[in-house]
């Protein structure tokens, strides 16, 4: 230890002598590990960091599959359920949740409330414990009763009340329906819902009798988000095929509603944001991960060249210790605690870097409504990847020279002349190998930051199915301050007339669900004169709730048919429209119009189709080519909807004159949200992925394209530097000036064009797996490719011909004698 000590304080005092290199090495370094930090600091708040719960990694989610489902649906019904806890053995508890949004008035004060409709032991299952009161017992909220009780979230009860003790035991209206206030969630737990910070929970069974009546029999009826607790011991692949017994077993007692679906077990973690069986997020992370390591590796490759540079400046003295008496395996520890002293340092800016990163990523999250809470915060394994990301740079841009130092010919470099380079052809090769290899990485990380950069811009101008310009959306819900059907149809109705009547409207419409929001709703349908095969689940479909105006509203192009009426009410036959994806699929080589199918039972009611509209986004702006119906609003009720004004001004003008118009049909109306279409489309389901992987992807680029530069400038001047009295002899022999700089320009041209070859079939090979990430663009795109060549072979000939110039104004008689 008292060695390693003396090791340190020596190469603390040599990193004093040459203050500027070693800041660059520190800097270099910080940038490398700072990447890495922050990449791996979005990854940890996003899949690392587990529920705090009890033993969370016994938690698994249930995520179901239905054989022939495009959407991704991954839901299960209640029935489901308690098959599941009768039969799989491997869980002790099996609990499930829903989201649903409510108004709730307590002293008689309204609020939008995001709740979670949970199990009686949705608590106790987790081993969750109160900040407050008491959580619910494992006999509430189950099917046979009704238990009026509400657990606030933590946040949501410092924000709304305060953090007041005395809540406990109040009395609440949640929807009109009266309600006890009876604990508070402990701090930091937001719920098993990604992302959401919910303000409260609530027993299943406090649905309205219609929804309850509905939920506990329908096995059709999949809505909750089922997870469970393994048994300690049990394994994941035990738990898997515990589960598959129960589904082939409930496949063969239940065919209609149950053959042909499956179970998938999911650690929690990797069920993030949500247990989709086509997940995306890991390959995201694998090449946000890889891209970060890649800026890394280059940082390395400068500060191996820069320590290769400076261990052949040390030569001599490292020969004189030798002489002295100091053993090979000394002097190689020497260096190598060097490196590793100033990858330390590195750790501490990167950390710092990261730091900050993770902070301007935070704040490009979308504005919203919704109770939205990433944690990017560090915590022990950010710091525990940052240290051993600092360790493992130090360990390999250090290895090299400790190596070469304990090869070193004593007897020969004490003999010798006193050049400064004695290393020989075979150190040039070394050191020129690893500027090609960061050349071919900047490259590569060129090339991925352009496709990231081209896809954010092909997104925000693809083309939506809609006009997404001058267009204003304000989200209500009449429920919440208890309207009954009758009070909100009157509300909307009257709220239209008013909004159209507002100077610069053109028009408005009400619809349940925005293309690309938070909401939206799915159906398994049945199509007429097409009976199902035994065993074969019904296609499951997105549609939208809206009324008459809506297809004026956002310009969607109306093909075939006719738009809906004011007089396709509750009394007028049920009538849908229809997308052309849904046209082509279900009716190929036929017209749609006429065609019915149903949205309850192959014996109906049927719904008539009236019309076709073109195909756009709806969901998910990465999708393409989803199946989509609309139904009219008159015929299908529901409170919660959007008002969305189409005006010839900018609509942010509007939304003071609308919300006095909603104050003037009710002062106690809460708006959930006002927001003009293009920042709504700025959500996560929108442009917000391609934002983010653009900014981090371009952000690497620029730090390998900084790296690589320095990288090339660095040798080959300290190429050119050794060759001085070389380029003495040749000027004095004849050679001019032109002919030096070719001399010099030469040889940087070629690591640089060796460099772009292989950065070319890097990138080639690893874009391929991107296309899944990308919109309108090929991810083998020409353009990106040739362009980030370009710009990369542009700079590195600059950083080529900075050193070639100073080597070609030389003066001969200075170069002959240098040495």
């Amino acid at each position: 230890m008292a060695t390693l000590w003396q090791d340190a304080r020596y190469a603390l005092r040599m990193l004093a002598k040459s203050p500027m290199l070693t800041a660059i090495v520190i800097l270099t370094l910080a940038l490398g590990i700072g990447a890495n930090t922050a990449i791996f600091g979005i990854v940890n708040g996003f899949l690392l960091r587990p529920l705090p719960v009890k033993s969370p990694e016994q938690i698994m989610v249930l995520a179901g599959e239905r054989q022939g489902d495009t959407l991704g649906i991954f839901t299960l019904s209640y029935p489901q359920l308690v098959d599941l806890r009768k039969q799989a053995g491997t869980f002790s508890d099996f609990f499930a949740s829903q989201v649903d949004l409510a108004g709730l008035s307590v002293d008689g004060k309204g609020s939008q409330f995001f709740f979670g409709l949970v199990t009686g032991n949705y608590f106790s299952a987790m081993g969750v414990r109160p900040a407050l009161g008491r959580l619910f017992l494992p006999s509430e909220g189950e099917e046979g009763g009704k238990d009026p009780y509400i657990v606030l979230g933590y946040s949501y009860w410092q924000k709304r009340f305060g953090g007041d003790s005395r809540i406990v035991g109040k009395q609440a209206l949640i929807d009109g329906q009266e309600a006890t206030i009876v604990g508070v969630a402990p701090k930091g737990f937001q719920g098993t819902n990604f992302a959401l910070d919910l303000d409260g929970y609530v027993p299943l069974n406090m649905q309205p009798a219609e929804d309850t009546a509905k939920l506990w029999s329908d096995r059709n009826s999949a809505s909750l988000i089922v997870m469970g607790r393994l048994k300690p011991g049990v394994s994941l692949r035990q738990a898997q095929s515990s589960v598959n017994v129960v589904t082939e077993r409930l496949a063969e007692q239940y065919p209609a509603t149950d053959k042909g679906v499956t179970i998938r077990v999911i650690p929690e973690r990797l069920a993030r944001p949500q247990p989709f069986a086509k997940n995306i997020v890991p390959l995201i992370v694998g090449i946000f991960l890889l891209l970060a390591a890649l800026v890394l590796l280059l940082a390395c490759m400068n500060v191996a060249n820069i320590l290769l540079v400076r261990a052949t400046m040390r030569q001599r003295e490292m020969a004189i210790r030798a002489a002295m008496g100091a053993s090979r395996g000394r002097l190689m520890r020497q260096l190598l605690t060097e490196s590793i002293v100033l990858a330390l340092f590195g750790g501490i800016g990167g950390l710092l870097l990261g730091a900050w990163a993770s902070g301007a990523i935070t704040s490009l999250l979308p504005d919203s409504k919704l109770p939205i809470r990433l944690d990017f915060s560090f915590d022990w394994r950010v710091f525990a990847y940052a240290l051993a990301a600092a360790l493992l740079t130090g360990t390999l841009v250090g290895v090299w020279p400790a190596f070469r130092a304990g090869r070193a010919d004593v007897n020969g470099l004490l003999h010798g002349a006193g050049r400064s380079d004695t290393a020989g052809v075979s150190r040039h090769r070394v050191r020129s190998a690893l500027v090609v290899a960061q050349v071919g990485g900047s490259l590569m990380l060129l090339i991925v930051a352009g496709l990231f950069v081209r896809s954010l811009a092909r997104a925000q101008h693809a083309y939506l199915g809609f006009d997404p310009d001058h267009l204003l959306n304000v989200t209500l819900d009449p429920k919440e301050v208890g309207y009954d059907e009758v009070r909100t149809k009157n509300f909307y109705r009257d709220l239209e007339a008013r909004v159209c009547a507002l100077p610069g409207v053109q028009t408005a419409s009400s619809a349940f669900s925005v293309p690309m929001g938070n909401v939206s709703d799915g159906s398994s349908i049945y199509i007429e004169g097409h009976p199902l095969t035994p065993g074969q689940q019904p296609p499951i479909v997105i549609y939208n709730k809206v009324d008459a105006p809506y297809f004026d509203t956002l310009r969607i192009p109306l093909l075939r048919g006719r738009a809906f009426r004011e007089n396709d009410d509750e009394k007028a036959p049920l009538v849908a429209i229809i997308n052309q994806e849904m046209a082509h699929d279900f009716w190929p080589n036929e017209d749609a119009i006429g065609k019915r199918f149903s949205l309850k039972s192959a014996s109906g009611p049927f719904v008539e189709i009236v019309g076709v509209t073109g195909n756009g986004k709806y969901v998910f702006i990465g999708w393409n080519k989803e199946r989509y119906f609309y139904v009219p609003l008159a015929q299908d009720f529901n409170s919660y909807r959007t008002l969305q004004v189409r005006s010839s001004v900018p609509p942010e003008t509007l939304i003071t004159q609308v919300q006095s118009e909603v104050r003037a049909l009710d002062p106690n109306m809460p708006i959930t949200e006002v927001r003009t279409m293009r920042e709504s489309l700025s959500g996560a389901n929108g442009f917000f992925i391609f934002k983010v992987g653009a900014v981090l992807a371009a952000a690497m680029g620029i730090l390998g394209l900084i790296l690589a530069v320095v990288g090339v400038y660095g040798v080959v001047s300290f190429a050119a530097s050794q060759r001085t009295h070389e380029i003495g002899i040749r000027m004095a022999l004849g050679a001019n000036r032109r002919d030096i700089l070719l001399l010099v320009l030469r040889q940087g041209l070629v690591l640089v064009i060796g460099g772009v070859l292989s950065g070319v079939l890097l990138a080639w090979a690893l874009t391929r797996s991107m296309a899944t990430l990308l919109v309108g663009v090929s991810p083998t795109d020409a353009l990106t490719f040739v362009t980030a060549t370009l710009l990369l072979g542009g700079i590195g000939l600059w950083a080529c011909y900075a050193p070639a110039r100073r080597a070609m104004r030389l003066d001969p008689m200075v170069a002959l004698r240098y040495e």
